[in-house]
């Protein structure tokens, strides 16, 4: 059962004593260094279990479950456990989706999932069988099939399975328990000047806002508006994913808020500005794109993130390694 451990508090006073042309590049590479011996700590422990043939990766949004688990794989591959990684986001349901009451679509949950396709396929490949796996077509909400994705699993090869219920006993409690090996990740961080400015919930947000704007077409203040129907998904099912994985990986990287915040932080001015002048575009993720489920809520929400970003020096992101998992958000 994996535990919250190793929580990062740094502090502004701290954080500053790293900056300059040659302390932040070394910063950058302590980080990146203690986040690599995490990686290299689970492919020890798979490799040491000859019994496991799967490696679910489960964590909330905006925590580098995509990137960890390519990274995971290469080490994986190199150590000579051929290793692929399937994303639950190509079993999104192509149906309806359910609204909370605010008008948000419920894109969250695992009932979003085809979990019998999902089951029926892991269920092929462990049996050697060759399988045409889907590709979520997310313009269109359409399953595809691409001819370079049919997979047929040999004896010695791995498979990582990575998304947000990538722990769910609706998923792993079809196959055996000592086959299976569970990767919980998260940020887990506090950043100080006097009090907490930014938690770990708010460093996803940013992270989130990050990469929503620029590769997703969002504004940061729909990011922010939708952000209540992943609080609930998340305090609905991550503890007993937590408690369900073998091992927790912290995700935070310490210089990243030299980076994320200020990135993520001229996306919300930018949403604010649009809001005074009466130009700001509709939620991306409402069936209304001219309206936002609670603005007022959301106004707020952004105009603290923004109080707290300003506090926080920044650094040009090109000293961020192309391997990073910071990769993700810019």
């Amino acid at each position: 059962m994996a535990q919250l451990t190793g929580m990062i508090n740094i502090s502004l006073e701290e954080l500053e004593t790293h900056l300059g042309v040659r302390k932040f590049p070394a910063y950058v590479r302590h980080c990146e260094k203690q986040f690599f011996n995490q990686l290299n700590h689970t492919m020890q422990a798979v490799l040491n279990l000859p019994s496991v043939h799967s490696i679910f990766v489960s964590g909330p949004t905006a925590s580098g479950k995509t990137t960890f688990s390519h990274r995971l794989a290469r080490l994986l591959s190199d150590a000579g456990r051929p290793t692929r990684v399937l994303s639950l986001d190509d079993y999104y349901r192509t149906g309806p989706v359910s609204f909370d009451d605010a008008g948000r679509p419920d894109y969250e949950s695992i009932e979003m999932l085809d979990t019998d396709a999902l089951v029926s396929d892991l269920m092929a490949l462990f049996a050697g069988q060759t399988v045409s796996l889907p590709t979520f077509d997310f313009v269109n909400r359409a399953r595809i099939f691409e001819p370079e994705k049919v997979v047929t699993l040999h004896q010695k090869d791995l498979l990582i399975i990575e998304g947000l219920h990538g722990l769910s006993d609706q998923i792993i409690g079809h196959l055996p328990g000592r086959e299976v090996f569970g990767v919980f990740i998260m940020p887990w961080c506090s950043f100080l000047d006097g009090r907490q400015l930014l938690g770990s919930r708010d460093l996803r947000m940013l992270r989130r806002i990050s990469r929503d704007v620029l590769h997703r077409g969002s504004t940061a203040l729909s990011t922010i508006d939708y952000w209540p129907m992943i609080d609930h998904t998340e305090r609905q099912f991550f503890p007993t994913y937590l408690a369900r994985a073998d091992r927790y990986i912290n995700s935070c990287l310490s210089y990243e808020f030299c980076i994320i915040p200020p990135l993520a932080s001229s996306r919300i001015q930018e949403s604010l500005d649009q809001h005074d002048q009466g130009t700001l575009a509709g939620s991306i993720y409402l069936t209304d794109r001219d309206g936002y489920a609670d603005l007022p809520t959301a106004l707020q929400e952004a105009d603290e993130l923004l109080s707290a970003c300003e506090r926080l020096p920044a650094a040009d992101p090109s000293v961020i390694p192309q391997e990073s998992i910071l990769q993700e958000f810019i």
